[in-house]
């Protein structure tokens, strides 16, 4: 039991030595309050308080996500554009290995909201929308997912 305790003790005093250092570094880089305030916050925790934290953070962005899409019907343009721009990519390497890259490459804010985009309502659509292109263009990539 002793190991236990002593095991935990080690871990939270390093998780705070590497979150004082953190904060160090955002007021080095004259961050925004907000993200001081943050970051001062959570150097005073423990491991697990941050990881319920983390949690608590987690289900508020659901909730909020959910609310959003309840009051944000799919709208069937939006859908038929994603499925639109992927059709129409060609191969290339950075694109199919990057999913920032055919973020980029079907840009999704040119033809919705940003608020639309932030709340992940059509993420199911662009998630599809990358099998589609990975599974078109696998035999150039020569790797099978």
């Amino acid at each position: 039991m002793r190991e236990i305790v002593e095991d935990t003790i080690s871990r939270n005093k390093k998780f705070q030595e590497e979150r004082r250092e953190r904060l160090k570094k955002v007021k080095e880089l004259k961050a925004p309050d907000i993200i001081i305030e943050t970051e001062e916050m959570i150097s005073k925790m423990t491991l697990a308080e941050y990881e319920i934290y983390c949690q608590q953070l987690e289900e508020e962005d659901k909730k909020i996500k959910s609310e959003y899409a309840k009051n944000n019907p799919i709208q069937k343009s939006i859908v038929d554009e994603i499925y639109n721009r992927e059709s129409k990519l060609e191969y290339n390497y950075f694109t199919y290995s990057s999913n920032v890259h055919l973020a980029m490459a079907i840009d999704p804010l040119s033809f919705m909201s940003n608020e639309d985009y932030e709340n992940d309502l059509y993420r199911p659509f662009l998630e599809h929308a990358r099998e589609l292109y990975r599974d078109r263009f696998k035999e150039h990539f020569g790797v099978e997912e």
